[in-house]
């Protein structure tokens, strides 16, 4: 794998200036980027959306967001990744992505791509994602996969999605800094997830990231979309194979330095762990973001399981990028700082027919 200095190749387990500069963020235990979902609007229309099914009250605020994104940057955090829903169909986005740039932070955007398909919204993101990555979501290459995992398919997003990754590249974005989320679920077979990654990777040059659906909303709903242990763990190493050549990380969606090192603000404005781990520490609209972090640090940045970590992770994985899910552990296991029990790679734990 060829190493490069954007933000996606930190979220591979590179070797890149900008990896090691986030490694010393996790090291001291200290936030290195702000993932905030701006809206739950989304051509995709996903049935498990993470926004649509979480949110309670309303969106952020422009204003709100630009106070949020100075906060971030006397804190001294460096990203910001944009999620929502898609964050493109979001009539301020430029706005927003021009406040953080102003601020001195990185833009990521996570979007579902098919709004790339127009060369104005295509120059516009790659000017203000220079340094930091696009990351396009297609669960799956298969139409009648994707019918099932969307409220309402339409064939045209996904063709546009594709047209919007070569314009991007024709532009000037380069395939390392454009990847593609997957959610994986029930719907996918573990063929069909294998095909999606190799097919882009081969075709695109882009990496996958590969994530296991998570019940965020509590509701019990979302337990018949929930992929099985044995299909999560065979999906990562198929991962590990193409991204992480003489590396491997379980059954986690990203390296630990990534999850470590993040502070996620939901669309109206709860502060969590991650994108995944919706475990509410505060409200950046009851309180200053640097309050909840100060007070909420352990819980952030998983300290007390940091100390134990040694004794309770397994010995198969590489412990430079691994601990293990702490999603996976706050939502099947005992909790954020236990052993992550979808990870066929601990031969302490037992094996779970579902996850669930």
């Amino acid at each position: 794998m060829n190493e490069g200095n954007s933000g996606l190749d930190a979220m591979f387990a590179g070797n890149s200036p900008l990896a090691k500069l986030q490694a010393s963020y996790f090291e001291h235990a200290s936030a290195f980027r702000l993932q905030i979902e701006v809206t739950s609007t989304c051509s995709a229309d996903c049935t498990y959306c993470y926004a649509k099914r979480s949110s309670k009250g309303e969106p952020l605020t422009v204003r709100e967001i630009k106070e949020l994104l100075r906060r971030a940057a006397s804190l001294g955090i460096m990203h910001v990744d944009w999620m929502g829903g898609d964050p493109l169909e979001r009539p301020d986005w430029i706005q927003l992505l021009q406040a953080a740039r102003y601020n001195g932070l990185t833009n990521n955007l996570w979007t579902s791509g098919s709004r790339l398909n127009d060369v104005g919204t295509a120059k516009w993101v790659v000017d203000l994602t220079e340094g930091g990555y696009v990351m396009v979501h297609l669960d799956s290459l298969d139409p009648e996969v994707l019918r099932s995992m969307r409220s309402s398919y339409n064939p045209a997003t996904m063709r546009d999605t594709f047209r919007g990754v070569e314009l991007l590249q024709d532009i000037g974005k380069p395939p390392a800094e454009i990847g593609n989320l997957l959610m994986l679920t029930s719907a996918q077979g573990l063929q069909d997830v294998k095909e999606t990654m190799s097919v882009l990777y081969e075709k695109y040059g882009m990496r996958t990231c590969l994530m296991s659906l998570k019940p965020v909303d509590g509701s019990g709903e979302m337990g018949a979309m929930l992929p099985s242990p044995d299909t999560v763990s065979a999906a990562y190493r198929y991962r590990d194979s193409l991204f992480l050549p003489g590396h491997t990380m379980g059954c986690q969606d990203f390296p630990r330095e990534y999850c470590g090192t993040t502070v996620f603000i939901s669309l109206d404005g709860a502060v969590s762990s991650c994108y995944s781990l919706r475990r509410e520490l505060g409200s950046v609209r009851e309180q200053d973001l640097g309050d909840i972090m100060m007070n909420g640090s352990s819980s952030l940045f998983f300290n007390e399981f940091r100390k134990g970590a040694g004794q309770m992770v397994c010995r198969s994985c590489d412990k430079k990028i691994c601990w293990g899910c702490r999603a996976n552990a706050f939502y099947f296991g005992e909790g954020a700082d236990s052993r992550d029990p979808l990870c066929s790679n601990d031969p302490g734990l037992a094996r779970m027919d579902l996850p669930h």
